[in-house]
């Protein structure tokens, strides 16, 4: 919870300096009008997720159709992002009981996640230009479900299945750049849960992404 604190103070602070900048800038009114236009997005995004920062989840892959509107004042720069993704992170290990035979057991776990982002986004400049950068912050909804299973001796026991839907949420900046009818933009995001699963071991649903996709973008 701290470490999304920080990234969530950081975001602000960025966020405030952003909207100064804006500020000091004086575009005429005619072109402030032209800027001024409603957008609307959709796209898809694929990556890799590190749930390892925070548990002894191994290395996924992450696939998200995305969505984001842009309102239709400050140069389209404030809107709203949502998206809905899927990933499939497991875990390994082992361990030592003596009621076991052979004393040892190991143990997979495989974490099916379906996630459903919504949230706030504000493009560093104008939706106009060829290039931007995008910061992000808003709630997260993932539905688990978790399978356990362990063998000692070759011999298979302790099976267990554990669902559940986590609230929580993320951080994230996006660098796009315009191409064709849409954008090519690169994601780096940091979500994180208000609750953690403990089936053989503490199985957490915080990550790292880091992301790559195109939105097709319609200006309204």
């Amino acid at each position: 919870m701290r470490t999304i604190r920080i990234l969530i103070s950081v975001v602000c602070c960025l966020l405030a300096s952003s909207i100064w900048l804006a500020q000091e800038s004086e575009p005429s009114s005619e072109a402030t009008q032209s800027e001024n236009v409603s957008v609307l997005s959709v796209g898809l995004k694929g990556g890799v997720g590190l749930p390892q920062v925070s548990s002894t989840l191994e290395t996924t892959f992450y696939v998200h159709l995305e969505g984001t509107y842009q309102f239709p004042f400050w140069g389209s720069r404030l809107g709203l992002i949502t998206s809905l993704g899927y990933s499939q992170p497991t875990a390994s290990g082992s361990g030592e009981d003596a009621s076991l035979p052979g004393g040892e057991y190991t143990w997979e776990a495989t974490q099916k996640q379906l996630t459903w982002d919504l949230g706030l986004m504000l493009k560093f400049l104008e939706h106009s230009s060829d290039w931007n950068i995008v910061a992000i912050i808003g709630s997260r909804l993932m539905f688990v479900s978790t399978l356990t299973d362990g063998k000692a001796d070759d011999q298979v026991f302790g099976e267990h299945n554990e669902t559940a839907t986590i609230p929580g949420a993320f951080v994230g900046f996006q660098a796009e750049y315009k191409l064709g009818p849409g954008v090519l933009f690169g994601e780096v995001t940091f979500g994180s849960s208000f609750q953690e699963l403990r089936t053989t071991g503490v199985l957490s649903v915080s990550a790292i992404g880091i992301l790559a996709g195109y939105r097709f973008t319609f200006a309204l």
